[in-house]
């Protein structure tokens, strides 16, 4: 019996050779974002499966109540833990502390980089298997150890052992290592860093919270003795548990701690309380939603045309059915149709896969995982699920015809395939196609945005060349007479990133109000053409009291309550409660770091003894390689053994905002989108030909033209289109204006664009509607009606 559904489903797809095709090229390539999916999930499931002990390592969970009896399970625990076990109970042979609290801005005085680290204990690198590529592991105070990537973001090919990077809050840190490449997105350990717990210590070494065991903040790992029982490691936690109620004060509250294996870690089925980077399965399920809109999409493409064709499926029916054959056997056999449908839509899907795994480079998507044999088992899983969810609503349908009307020919066309659902389905897939369209079409608008404007501050023609110590006047002289040079700048911080803070205020007794400090010369503000309403711009360096004027924005003014900024200027204010410094000049606000937030008060002051980047303006003919090399000859000079380390300040803006493998990304799930769409149209739009072709014969011998026959059969296509766009562009308008008042900085909705972008694919829809009906209507009436 299945043998035979097997040969009529072959049959019939080789029957119907075009549907065939668009279903499962359309159900492929939207497969090929499940696939992906599947295998994000996969690898949650293998997450730190490369450590080297992971039947003895253990991380330690805390279950709190609170006054109310409200229960709480974190995935942290006291500082003090780790200590305790190591120190008091013998089968602990190691522990290690891991602080998930360092993050933010770093430089090389050149590149500022938004990092994510951790605090660990050496005794961390033995527990857990990051191995070192060059260097070692980070102890002293102020050490760090990096990632293969952020070593190369900062570096590149040099070697970044023993050199520094910044925090504006912490300070300079130490390179001591390189680790090896790792499973970046397969471990919860996810860091761009890892920095000494030394370095948590020294600067937390007053904070009461890390000498009692009322704070959750710290993550403990342990490692056990070979052969030690798990039960002695919760006799062990309870009794500190037990111990830590005698001896601190937890009101009326309560805390347990208990084991959680290191491979029972991802995924979180208890949604834990700080579980930073462990999904959980609600998560996992939000994720995989986008591939399953597609894959409905796709679907929808399968009911259509199923439907569409139902009639000359009905006698099949009705045959079948006087023969002898139940409901349940029709229903298996149109669902074996959809099953072998999907599974060489699975062919496709795979190679799209490998096609997209080789041309786009995402970091937050996982292209492999260890255990092929299961991702085939799962993919394979997949597809027969996929199918039978296709094929399901089409075969009770079918099934369902009464043979005594099928064979008396009682039923007509108008009869089957529900004309209103397939009519709604192709207007859901319009509308979503459009949607999703449009809000990547609004965010590449933002990016693009963020990327090249040259409106806040100047990017082009900007050289960046990182200080090599404070000696920089006879470097600054002699690079200044290059001839594609126009104008050198200096500055403590580039513009993009962060900036230190000082605190600032217009009188003595006054409250301080934070504000971010950038020591600029008078040529770097000229170089980012910074506008000044009011004032004058800050004296020239060889001025003993350059240092004793300042530039405030126009917030700072606003803030501190100077008045207008014409009032402003002249006026004196407070840097760090002891500097005083008369306002030389107010400037106009701008972004100077990030899009998303709201302009901050920030101070402009010469300083020397902060600069640590030269801006080098360059003329607009100036040729980049040939001044380039003229620059590091002059470099070499001063500093022999120091690689000069530069940039353009253009691309490099460029490469930090546009995230253009995430916009290929996004473009190829539309465009997926939209091919599904147009095909599942091509489909109805053939189909409706062909059961039309003797009225379109009959019509034509009557005396109806081409044009006129091109109309009758597009009218009805072209409605649904309208009426997809008619609601497709107010949602999209609307979600285009929320999604852009995430930025405060940001240009716009561009309607044109949007309707545009929303023209291109309905003239793409009316030609392939057009070329088909066409086709139909130059038909030969004599071949449509000679079987009449």
């Amino acid at each position: 019996m299945l043998k035979n559904y097997f040969k009529i489903a072959l049959r019939n797809l080789w029957k119907n050779k075009l549907f065939s095709f668009i279903n499962i090229v359309g159900l492929g390539l939207a497969m090929t974002f499940g696939l992906i999916g599947l295998m994000q999930i996969q690898n949650v499931f293998e997450f730190d499966n490369f450590h080297p002990h992971p039947e003895q390592t253990y991380r330690i969970l805390t279950d709190f109540k609170d006054e109310k009896g409200k229960a709480a399970s974190y995935a942290s625990s006291p500082f003090l833990l780790a200590e305790k076990l190591k120190n008091d109970y013998g089968f602990v042979e190691k522990s290690a502390r891991v602080i998930r609290y360092f993050s933010g801005e770093m430089n090389n005085r050149i590149k500022s980089i938004r990092l994510n680290g951790i605090y660990v204990d050496p005794a961390f690198f033995d527990i857990f298997g990051f191995p070192l590529e060059k260097g070692s592991y980070p102890v002293a105070p102020n050490t760090v150890v990096l990632n293969h990537e952020t070593a190369v973001k900062f570096f590149g090919t040099t070697n970044p052992v023993g050199k520094t990077i910044t925090h504006h809050d912490f300070g300079v840190f130490t390179v001591t290592g390189v680790l090896k490449p790792y499973k970046y997105r397969g471990t919860h350990f996810r860091s761009d860093l890892m920095v000494s717990m030394a370095t948590f210590t020294s600067f937390n070494k007053d904070k009461q919270d890390l000498k009692n065991w009322t704070n959750y903040d710290t993550y403990t790992y342990v490692l056990l003795n070979r052969n030690t029982k798990p039960a002695s490691l919760d006799k062990a936690l309870n009794a500190i548990a037990l111990q830590n109620r005698k001896d601190t004060d937890f009101g009326k509250t309560s805390h347990q701690y208990r084991r959680q294996l290191l491979k029972d870690i991802s995924p979180d089925f208890e949604r834990l309380e700080r579980n930073a980077y462990v999904d959980d399965v609600f998560s996992l399920s939000v994720n995989f939603l986008m591939a399953l809109v597609i894959i409905i999409l796709a679907g929808f493409n399968y009911i259509n045309l199923t439907l569409a064709r139902s009639l000359s499926r009905a006698r099949e029916v009705g045959v079948r059915k006087v023969s002898g054959a139940v409901r349940s056997q029709l229903v298996a056999q149109f669902l074996i149709e959809a099953i072998v449908l999907a599974f060489f839509a699975l062919l496709i899907a795979y190679m799209s896969f490998m096609t997209i795994k080789q041309y786009i480079h995402l970091s937050w998507i996982v292209w492999e995982v260890d255990n092929t044999r299961l991702m085939w088992g799962v993919f394979a899983g997949f597809t027969l699920l996929t199918g039978i969810m296709a094929g399901v609503f089409p075969a009770r349908i079918l099934s369902a015809f009464q043979p005594a009307k099928v064979l008396k020919g009682e039923l007509g066309p108008s009869s089957f395939g529900r004309l209103s659902l397939r009519k709604s389905l192709i207007v859901i897939q319009f509308v979503v196609t459009l949607i999703y369209m449009a809000l990547n079409v609004t965010m590449y608008s933002q990016f693009e945005y963020m990327a090249t404007e040259n409106e806040n501050f100047n990017r082009k023609n900007i050289l960046n060349i990182t200080l090599a110590g404070n000696d920089y006047k006879l470097l600054k002289n002699e690079l200044s007479q290059l001839s594609g040079v126009e104008n050198i700048g200096l500055t403590s911080d580039a513009f993009g990133g962060s900036a230190s803070q000082y605190a600032i205020k217009a009188k003595r007794t006054d409250e301080n109000t934070a504000a971010f400090h950038f020591s600029v010369d008078k040529q770097f503000v000229d170089n980012m053409k910074l506008t000044l309403v009011a004032g004058h711009n800050l004296p020239d360096a060889a001025a003993d009291s350059s240092g004793n004027f300042v530039l405030l924005n126009e917030k700072a003014v606003k803030i501190l309550h100077l008045g207008t900024p014409q009032e402003a200027v002249g006026k004196m204010v407070f840097l760090n409660n002891q500097t005083e410094v008369l306002v030389a000049g107010v400037i106009k606000d701008f972004c100077f770091s990030s899009y998303e937030f709201a302009v901050s008060p920030v101070v402009f002051q010469y300083n020397p003894a902060q600069f640590h980047i030269l801006s080098v303006k360059t003329t607009s003919t100036a040729e980049e390689a040939t001044l380039l090399a003229s620059v590091e000859q002059i470099w070499k000079r001063y500093h022999p053994y120091d690689a000069m380390v530069y940039s353009w300040y253009e691309k490099e803006l460029y490469d930090r905002y546009f995230p253009g493998e995430d916009m290929k990304f996004s473009g190829l799930t539309t465009l997926v989108g939209f091919v599904i769409a147009i095909m599942g149209l091509l489909g109805m739009v053939t189909y409706s030909t062909q059961k039309r072709i003797k009225e379109i014969g009959i019509r034509k011998v009557l005396g109806a033209s081409a044009a006129e026959v091109v109309r009758l059969l597009s009218w009805s296509f072209l409605k649904l289109l309208l009426i997809a766009a008619l609601i497709a562009f107010p949602v999209s308008y609307l979600c285009s204006v929320i999604v852009l008042n995430i930025f405060t900085f940001n240009p716009g909705v561009n309607a044109g664009l949007l309707i545009g972008s929303f023209g291109v694919i309905f003239l793409i829809a009316l030609f392939t509607i057009g070329i088909k009906t066409y086709q139909a209507s130059i038909s030969n009436p004599v071949d449509s009606l000679k079987a009449e």
